[in-house]
């Protein structure tokens, strides 16, 4: 994790130089909460409490990036946040620990300074069976029922609107109406697995 750290702190000196010498700006920062074999059961939704630290760790590395490069926002971009089966699941529990990330995340945007905006993206599937974040309309239960909703808006990609069996007009529709429709990630992808082909991001303010 510590090297981790250190070459993305190096990475971000690079990005910055680039970013004066192009004009380029940034639009979000993310961290990859899945694709680490630690995160097979989780990031934040992990039963174990070291892997939550780790997923707390590097969302705080990735915060810090997109401060320092200008990033107009910050997207809690999926992961593993769900569960194969609830016969070995603790729901409550494991959604406790996702919004308790989200506060920590919000105290420590206070922390630096940062004014971006933070966004979820609703996603049913991919990697795990079933997603707490599964659509648009998930989520605003979810943001409502933890008192995250001033705090966080929504992200919705085209093609998790199809992985949810929603189109992109109900879900945008969805997130509008609750005046949480925060960025749009467009793009076209496989109906069955969800890996995007093309990509079009757009943030709303």
């Amino acid at each position: 994790m510590a090297e981790s750290h250190r070459n993305l702190e190096a990475m971000v000196k690079v990005l910055k130089s680039e970013q004066k010498r192009t004009g380029k700006k940034l639009l979000w920062g993310t961290a990859c909460l899945f694709a680490h074999p630690r995160y097979a059961q989780g990031a934040a939704t992990s039963p174990k409490a070291d892997v939550f630290a780790c997923a707390a760790a590097q969302v705080k590395a990735a915060l810090d990036a997109t401060h320092e490069l200008g990033g107009q926002g910050y997207v809690f971009w999926g992961g593993r946040e769900g569960y194969a089966t609830l016969l070995n699941t603790n729901m409550k529990r494991e959604l406790d620990h996702l919004a308790r990330l989200l506060w920590l995340a919000v105290d420590y945007k206070k922390s630096i300074g940062f004014q971006g905006e933070f966004y979820i993206e609703p996603k049913p599937r991919e990697p795990t069976t079933h997603q707490y974040d599964s659509d648009a309309a998930a989520c605003l239960n979810f943001l409502r029922e933890y008192r995250l909703e001033k705090h966080l808006k929504l992200n919705i990609e085209t093609n998790h609107a199809t992985l949810a069996l929603h189109t992109m007009r109900h879900e945008l529709t969805v997130a509008a109406n609750a005046g949480a429709l925060g960025s749009i990630d467009a793009n076209r992808g496989d109906e069955l697995l969800g890996w995007d082909t093309d990509q079009f991001r757009r943030t709303f303010t």
